[in-house]
């Protein structure tokens, strides 16, 4: 352990010594600033492929969460648990919820009990951007990346004088939205709020598959409201030095409705509330980039029950909080055009405390990373490692290697390999009675294969056509997995798992410059099975992992003329296994659903007018997309948006 430590010692102390003295002098060649601000994690991984989905101009995207947004215009599977407001988790490449690594400005988000984060929990009007890395490695963004990386960023508009919006959403089953946006600056400073407001009742009816005859029957108890809140604020000090701070409170209660085919009433509540809190410093200079970043989380739980309606005392009152202080540094530095270093430290306090833990629980984790990068005109390669520590544990060290070719004007290939893991949780150690301490990290190696194709047009054509598809291939050792143990659940190390298989993305635009037609259609092929299980129970050898689709598809278009436009997207997920016991019966059947939407905007006197509506599941259809929990049919969303904005005169 201490042997890999002290090389990557020396070495990133090494290229810290050299980038801190040569750039005291005359740079051999000025490198864009546009490169040298990207993240360590995004430079040192253009091997692996991504996407970027510019939230704010999505006309659909008001009112929704990141899943609903995820769901729609990426290769994630998103599964709810039910109707708005309710559990939202991701996955990614055939992996479970636990396996993505969700992020804020570049601080994770994946809840230290869980391990998983409530995509819910984000409202899209708080977000401006994300990004979606398929496959990230462990030696570039650490923990929980089997399946990849989620970056959810907000960013400066340094061309913003002054701007103020407000929309208005309501629909179906009671829903009710309030999303408010104000931002103030210049070049050299930029203030940003965003504020959102939601609420449902959740009253939709449903049928009820499993009792007998399949009544329809109304959700009840399923009201829910949250309040968001992000505040971020960004220097330009000059001279290359820049920082950035954000704050984000977020609060939501849910009223959690009884499964389907239950006999009795529900009066389980849930409310989760999450306060985070960062600042970064950047030194950019012609020939490197320091980034010093500090942040402070808390997540909150609290779920409560009781037995009837009109007791006073919760029969169940549980309650779980986690606080998290990270820090990071790390340093590029470009000897050349061609050839970059990089490397840093990481290190974080966690604390968490619950009555379920039998009261407070701290642990410490400290990370040492390097990078480098050699690129041509054609050719650019990557590599990477990274060393964790924990106490009591001693996790392999992590590496990745990657290239991509640029195969003449249309084509770029990319294939990469690397490591990963995944820390076990706060939940899966010391959940009483059956948590165990002792359980070791999550880990497994994989790579991709991936090839982007532009079919027809270029960037100034009418008409463009482009086309992506990758293959992956991972395994993943020591899964954990809660099982029943005396009746009751205990986390263990249970599984072997593969995952593999293909994600195609087809893209078309025509813009003619009266109107213009965007379009995507997407296909992933997910083989996600088990290998092998602690117990050797081979009912489970070769069997899918729970829901985990083999096929889905998503199919998208956008067509606009002056001031109006119609969107349509469709959505399919094949058949899923919903629990570990190998019975077909138990399998979800495939569905496809339908949305609709249609705006108006115009700009009058500077004063920016939108009309949106929306319709999701347009052919009413029913389906379970979790077992058990009952989702809405056919829904309507009118929108409404007035604001103004102004630039400032000096850009």
């Amino acid at each position: 352990m201490y042997r890999y430590f002290c090389f990557l010692f020396l070495w990133i102390t090494t290229i810290l010594f050299a980038g801190l003295t040569a750039g005291q002098k005359s740079a051999v060649a000025r490198v864009p600033e546009a490169t040298i601000t990207e993240s360590n994690k995004k430079y040192f991984s253009e091997e692996q492929t991504r996407r970027n989905i510019d939230v704010s101009s999505l006309p659909a995207s008001s009112g929704q969460n990141i899943g609903y947004i995820l769901s729609r215009y990426s290769s994630a599977i998103i599964n709810n648990y039910g109707g708005a407001g309710s559990l939202a988790s991701i996955s990614l490449h055939g992996t479970g919820s636990n396996h993505t690594q969700v992020s804020w400005n570049g601080f994770s988000m994946n809840s230290p009990t869980s391990g998983q984060v409530d995509l819910s929990l984000v409202p899209a009007g708080l977000i401006q951007s994300v990004e979606i890395i398929s496959g990230a490695s462990g030696a570039v963004f650490g923990s929980s990346t089997f399946g990849g990386s989620i970056n959810l960023n907000n960013e400066a508009d340094w061309n913003n004088r002054i701007s103020a919006f407000y929309t208005n959403v309501i629909g179906s089953y009671g829903s009710l939205g309030h999303r408010l946006s104000f931002g103030i600056g210049n070049n050299k400073f930029q203030y940003q709020l965003k504020a959102v407001s939601d609420g449902a009742e959740n009253n939709f009816r449903y049928r009820d598959s499993y009792k007998a005859n399949k009544p329809w029957v109304e959700n009840k108890h399923g009201r829910y409201s949250s309040l968001g809140l992000i505040n971020n604020i960004y220097v330009n000090f000059g001279k290359g030095n820049y920082v950035e701070a954000g704050l984000w409170y977020q609060h939501k209660m849910m009223e959690i409705p009884v499964l389907m085919g239950s006999m009795r009433n529900s009066h389980a509540e849930q409310r989760d509330s999450l306060f985070k809190s960062f600042i970064t410093y950047r030194k950019l200079t012609e020939k490197s980039a320091l980034v010093v970043r500090s942040a402070y989380l808390y997540d909150y739980l609290n779920y409560v029950d009781k037995n009837k309606a009109e007791d006073t005392v919760y029969s169940v009152d549980s309650r779980i909080a986690a606080t998290r202080f990270l820090n990071e540094t790390d340093y590029r530095y470009y000897f050349s055009t061609r050839l970059a270093l990089g490397g840093g430290v990481a290190f974080g306090h966690l604390a968490g405390r619950s009555g379920n833990f039998g009261g407070r629980i701290a642990e410490n984790d400290f990370a040492v990373f390097g990078n480098a990068r050699y690129a041509t005109g054609k050719l650019t390669v990557n590599a990477g490692l990274r060393k964790e520590f924990y106490k009591g544990l001693n996790p392999n060290l992590q590496y990745s290697a990657g290239l991509s070719f640029r195969a003449g004007e249309r084509v770029i290939l990319r294939s990469c390999f690397s490591s990963k893991f995944r820390k076990p949780t706060l939940n899966e150690k010391y959940y009483k009675p059956y948590g165990n301490p002792l359980l070791k990290p999550e880990k497994g190696r994989g790579g991709e294969i991936s090839a982007d194709w532009i079919v027809f047009g270029a960037r100034e054509d009418a008409f463009q056509l482009n086309a992506k598809i990758s293959g992956y291939y991972q395994t993943i050792d020591n899964w954990i997995q809660w099982v029943a143990m005396d009746t009751l659940l205990s986390p263990v190390e249970y599984k072997k798992v593969q995952a593999s298989g293909m994600e195609t993305w087809l893209e078309y635009q025509f813009n003619t410059g009266l109107f213009h037609l965007d379009g995507f259609v997407n296909y992933n092929f997910n083989r996600s099975v088990i290998l092998d299980t602690y117990d050797e129970n081979k009912t489970l050898t070769g069997k899918q992992l729970m829901y985990v689709p083999r096929h889905s598809l998503k199919a998208g278009f956008d067509f606009g003329y002056k001031g109006m436009m119609i969107g349509f997207n469709a959505k399919h997920n094949g058949i899923r296994e919903t629990v570990d016991s190998g019975d077909d019966y138990l399998q979800l059947k495939a569905y496809t659903v339908f949305d609709l939407f249609a705006q108006i905007s115009n700009n009058y006197r500077n004063i920016d007018f939108a009309l949106a509506f929306r319709v999701d599941n347009l052919t009413n259809k029913s389906y379970e997309i979790i077992r058990a929990y009952p989702v809405p049919g056919r829904t309507f969303h009118l929108t409404l948006t007035l604001g103004f904005s102004k630039n400032n005169p000096e850009l």
